[in-house]
C-alpha cells in the first residue's frame, strides 16, 4: 500500500534548521513540510519591502539553499514552503543563485502567486462587497490608515500543479498553512479539490487537512511547547524529532519522528496540536475544505507513534479571507527593572511619577500600556493577581512602557522624559538601554472576507 512520508520541519520563520537535516540525514521522508508565514510574519516581511524592494521573503530561505536543499535534493527529497512570502519570485531568484554558485543546476522551483491583491484594493471597493472587519465588523472603506500588503488565504490546488509539473522546491505565498500538506498529497495520490465533491472525497480532504495542521507548527507536534506532556517529561528539547507524517490513501496518518531524537510523538501531543488555534473544532475552515476534527481517533501504536484518522469534510467556504496590512504608526517600547526589598512598590511609584511628567508636557500618542512583569505581563486581567504577601517578596519586577504615537519620534521625547527618574525616583532601578530610539513601525491587520473567484493563482516553473 503506498505510502507518503511528510516531515514538517519548520514552524515559523526563524525556526531551527537542525529538525530539517536530521530527518534528510536519515533519508527519513519524502517531503519537507516548511510553514514559515503568520499574520505576524506578514508584517515583519513589509517592513523588509520597505527598506528593499527585492525583499519580502523569509531570508532563512538563503541559509537552506547553502544547506539544506541541495541534500535534500540529493536524496530526492522534495521541499514545500510557503516561504515566498510577500515576494515569492525574488525568492526564487535568490535561491537559483546560491545553488548556482555551488554547481547546482538540475532542479525545477515552482513560485505559487497570485494571493497579493496590493493593486486590486481599490477594485475592491469599488465592488459592491462588504468588506467587513471580521474581528470587529468596521467597513474597510471607512479606514484611515494606509494599506502596506495585502494577501488572501489560497489553497492546495496550485500546490498540487507545481508537483504534477515536477517542481523539487515550491516556495509560495500565502497559501494556507495546512494546505502545503495537502497539495502534496493531491499530487501523490490524485486527490480531486475541485468541483462537486462526495463525501469519501471531502472526507479524504479533511484527513489531508488534518495531517497538515498536526505538521504545520513543526516541533510542537513532537513534544514542543507541550503542556499534556509536562508533569513527568523526561525528553530532551535541544535534540527535539520534528513531526513525520507516513500517509495512506484514504488521509490516515501514523506520525512519528526520526529515531533517537530528543521530543516524543504521543496522543497527548497529537491531541494538544490538534486543537491548537482552532477556532471551531467541529468546522475548521480551510480554502479547500471545511474539517470536522470532533470525529478524529487518535491512538497509540508504538513508541514515539501515533496514528491518526476519521476526520470529516464538509463543503469549501465560498469566501477566503484577505488580510490587508495597514501602516498604524509607531510603538515604542522601554522596560525598566526594581529591586528588592519593595520592588512592587517602586514600580508603582515610578508609574505615577511617569503620568504625571507626561501630563506636564505636550506630548501626542494614541495609547499608552504599562504591565508589570511577574505580575501581568503576559495574561493581564486574565490570571489572578498574586497576593500582598506574595508580591512583597519577590526579587524583581519589570515595568514595560509600550506607546503607540503616530509621528515617530514621540515615543522616543516621553521615554526620554522620564529617565531622569532613575536618579530621581525609586531606589534600586534598572533598565534596557532603548530611550535614544525611535520607534518602530506598527503595522496592523484589517481581514476581510472577499469571494474566492476573484483569486487568480498562477505557477511560475523556474
Amino acid at each position: 500500500m503506498k505510502t507518503v512520508r511528510i516531515a514538517g520541519v519548520q514552524g515559523f520563520y526563524g525556526d531551527s534548521p537542525l529538525g530539517a537535516l536530521a530527518v534528510v540525514m536519515s533519508a527519513s521522508a519524502d517531503y519537507l513540510m516548511q510553514d514559515a508565514l503568520s499574520e505576524l510574519t506578514l508584517s515583519i516581511l513589509q517592513k523588509d519591502r520597505i527598506k528593499d524592494p527585492n525583499l519580502g521573503y523569509a531570508r532563512d530561505i538563503e541559509l537552506y539553499a547553502k544547506k539544506l536543499y541541495p541534500l535534500a535534493f540529493a536524496q530526492g527529497i522534495k521541499i514545500v514552503s510557503n516561504s515566498g512570502g510577500l515576494n515569492p519570485h525574488a525568492a526564487a531568484k535568490k535561491v537559483i543563485e546560491i545553488l548556482n554558485s555551488q554547481g547546482l543546476e538540475n532542479f525545477k522551483i515552482a513560485v505559487i502567486d497570485g494571493d497579493d491583491f496590493m493593486g486590486r484594493l481599490d477594485e475592491l471597493k469599488n465592488a459592491e462587497l462588504p468588506l467587513k472587519n471580521m474581528d470587529n465588523g468596521n467597513d474597510y472603506r471607512n479606514s484611515q490608515y494606509e494599506p502596506t500588503h495585502a494577501n488572501v488565504y489560497i489553497g492546495a490546488k496550485s500546490v498540487k500543479e507545481a508537483l504534477d509539473k515536477g517542481a523539487n522546491l515550491i516556495l509560495a505565498g500565502r497559501v494556507a498553512d495546512p494546505c502545503l500538506a495537502l497539495g502534496i498529497l493531491a499530487h501523490e495520490f490524485s486527490w480531486k479539490l475541485e468541483g462537486e465533491l462526495n463525501q469519501q472525497e471531502l472526507d479524504k480532504l479533511a484527513n489531508g487537512i488534518m495531517v497538515g495542521h498536526i505538521l504545520e507548527c513543526g516541533g510542537q507536534a513532537s513534544g514542543g511547547n507541550a503542556y499534556s506532556e509536562w508533569n513527568g517529561r523526561k525528553y530532551d528539547f535541544s535534540t527535539l524529532g520534528y513531526p513525520i507524517a507516513h500517509v495512506l490513501g484514504d488521509g490516515s496518518a501514523t506520525i512519528t519522528k526520526v529515531e533517537g531524537s530528543g521530543g516524543k510523538v504521543s496522543r497527548n501531543t497529537i491531541r494538544e496540536q490538534l486543537v491548537y488555534e482552532i477556532h471551531n473544532p467541529a468546522a475548521y475552515i480551510t480554502p479547500d475544505v471545511t474539517v470536522d476534527f470532533t470525529s478524529i481517533i487518535v491512538e497509540e501504536t508504538g513508541l514515539d507513534m501515533v496514528k491518526v484518522s476519521g476526520a470529516k469534510g464538509l463543503p469549501k467556504p465560498d469566501q477566503l479571507k484577505l488580510c490587508i496590512g495597514q501602516m498604524e504608526g509607531y510603538l515604542s517600547e522601554q522596560i525598566f527593572y526594581f529591586s528588592w526589598p519593595y520592588a512592587y512598590d517602586k514600580a508603582l511609584a515610578f508609574e505615577k511619577a511617569a503620568r504625571e511628567i507626561w501630563e506636564m508636557l505636550p506630548f501626542k500618542y494614541d495609547e499608552i500600556r504599562i504591565n508589570y512583569l511577574g505580575i501581568n505581563g503576559i495574561h493581564e486581567d486574565a490570571a489572578p493577581k498574586p497576593s500582598s504577601d506574595f508580591i512583597d517578596q519577590m526579587n524583581e519586577i519589570g515595568l514595560r512602557i509600550a506607546i503607540k504615537h503616530k509621528h515617530p519620534d514621540a515615543g522616543k521625547m516621553m521615554i526620554q522624559a522620564i529617565v531622569s527618574l532613575g536618579l530621581n525616583g525609586p531606589p534600586g532601578i534598572a533598565a534596557s538601554m532603548n530611550w535614544g530610539k525611535s520607534g518602530s513601525i506598527r503595522l496592523g491587520l484589517f481581514p476581510v472576507l472577499i469571494p474566492r473567484e476573484l483569486v487568480n493563482e498562477k505557477v511560475t516553473i523556474y
